[in-house]
Formats: C-alpha cells, sequence, structure tokens
C-alpha cells in the first residue's frame, strides 16, 4: 500500500507536513524546526513503536521510554555521517532476554532506520531504570 504524505512549501524556509492520518499541519522552519529534526524525531518515534510491538509479541511490554538523537552531516552537508542514539527505558528490571529483544527490535527492525543509507554510522546506548 502506497502512502502519501504532502508537504507544502510557503516560501522565507516555511514548510509544512501533511499525514492522510492526521489534518493537522506539521510545521517545519529551517531556522527552528528543520526538516531533518523530522527525520530524526521520526526514528526516535519508530524505534520505540517497534520495541513495543515485539515486545508484546514476545509476551511483555515496553515501560515508558525517550530517545535522545545526535547527529553529524559530512562536512559537505549532503547527507549525514553519524546518528548516535540513546534510548532511556524507565523500567529497569527487564531480564537480559527481555533486553535483547528490545535492543535487536531497535537496532534491526525499524524501518525508518532501515531505510537509512547503510554508510551512515550509528551508535545505540540503552539505559534502564531512567
Amino acid at each position: 500500500m502506497e502512502t502519501f504524505i504532502e508537504t507544502k512549501y510557503f516560501g522565507n524556509n516555511q514548510s509544512a507536513i501533511v499525514s492522510p492520518l492526521n489534518t493537522e499541519l506539521l510545521n517545519a522552519d529551517s531556522e527552528k524546526f528543520r526538516p531533518i529534526d523530522f527525520l530524526i524525531g521520526g526514528y526516535g518515534s519508530c524505534m520505540m513503536n517497534v520495541m513495543d510491538k515485539i515486545a508484546g509479541e514476545s509476551g511483555f511490554s515496553l515501560s515508558e521510554a525517550r530517545t535522545e538523537i545526535s547527529y553529524e552531516p559530512l562536512p559537505d552537508m549532503s547527507r549525514l555521517d553519524k546518528i548516535n542514539i540513546t534510548c532511556y527505558i524507565h523500567k529497569e528490571d527487564y531480564s537480559d532476554e527481555q533486553k535483547q529483544v528490545l535492543e535487536t527490535a531497535a537496532t534491526k527492525m525499524c524501518p525508518v532506520g532501515n531505510s537509512l543509507n547503510p554508510e551512515i554510522k550509528r551508535t545505540y546506548h540503552f539505559i534502564y531504570g531512567k
């Protein structure tokens, strides 16, 4: 199934994104919230959604969680060079097997992450109990 996302450009570095599932405009201002921020934010959101889905399929659930993601472009600014992801998971008493399920889901099964150029260097850190 093909999905269409509409992007509108208004001039002066102002644009907005509309999803077929949400009629609210997501505003992008290259001075305040750049388009790359949508990609990075989407990556974090995707990781956590996949972690929760795979955890559920494995008989447990993901607790409250958040990601902090930093990135560095190549010197010529043509694409991302490095992405550093820290995932803070509120619950700390997951078994080692459950942690492996969560971490594999985040690092190997996220459609956004899997769609990125494989040359982008990525580091992942998972912190439990935060």
